[in-house]
């Protein structure tokens, strides 16, 4: 009745075309800041983190050797930008950011490989089992990551974000260190004792940053909570 005699205006809703210009943009920095984490752990695979070798005091067999890279500490912070990433435009464009990375670096590799940069893939990058199981292992840590922050975002801001990372950091270094192809020997528990760690205290520190751009970082309407 409060409406008779009122002419409405129809309201437009964005094209087709229009919504994935937005999408796209917003794809940018998230795809941007993956592949710039990813390519900084790979620059460093080979750079043992000496730091690490306190911790020999605290248990001779928690002994790091080579195997703890700067490479390895770094790849964590994978995680952070999934955070962010699933705070502002929640998990299915997360998601979406996660596999165009892994197209481009894909794509990057293989052009590498084709105009002779990279001669040998197996030697100069890894071998062709432990890329495959790397890749898998990380991909499913991903996975991992964006659907916990989906299923814990609320309130208290930071419960979504540490429990993503850290159920993410684990769910990585018990698919990639417990594939059938790997040695299971003594080093083994060792190992996943000082990764575990070292997914902790990513967990744990990353919520500085993390509480820090909340104010700049805010959810689109519909994603509410963390």
């Amino acid at each position: 009745m409060l409406d008779s005699g009122v002419d409405r205006i129809p309201v437009s809703r964005p094209g087709f075309f229009s919504r994935l210009a937005t999408t796209l943009a917003r794809l940018v920095v998230p795809v941007v800041a993956l592949c710039l984490v990813l390519g900084v752990a790979f620059l460093l695979r080979d750079v043992p983190m000496q730091e690490a070798r306190h911790l020999i005091v605290i248990d001779p067999r928690l002994d790091t050797g080579d195997w703890l890279t700067w490479g390895l500490v770094v790849l964590p912070a994978v995680f952070f930008v999934l955070n962010l990433t699933s705070r502002r435009y929640g998990a299915a464009l997360t998601l979406t950011a996660a596999f165009i990375s892994w197209l481009l670096i894909g794509g990057a590799v293989g052009w590498a490989v084709h105009e002779g940069i990279v001669a040998d893939f197996a030697t100069e990058i890894a071998p062709y089992p432990e890329a495959a199981a790397l890749v898998g292992a990380l991909a499913t840590a991903q996975l991992v990551n964006i659907l916990t922050f989906d299923w814990m975002r609320g309130i208290p801001w930071w419960k979504a974000p540490f429990l993503a990372a850290l159920i993410g950091g684990f769910a990585f270094s018990a698919a990639f260190n417990m594939r059938p192809t790997a040695p299971w020997d003594d080093g083994l528990a060792a190992r996943l004792i000082v990764e575990s760690g070292l997914y902790f205290s990513w967990a744990l520190l990353q919520l500085l940053p993390t509480g820090m751009m909340r104010r700049t970082i805010r959810p689109l309407p519909g994603f509410g909570g963390a």
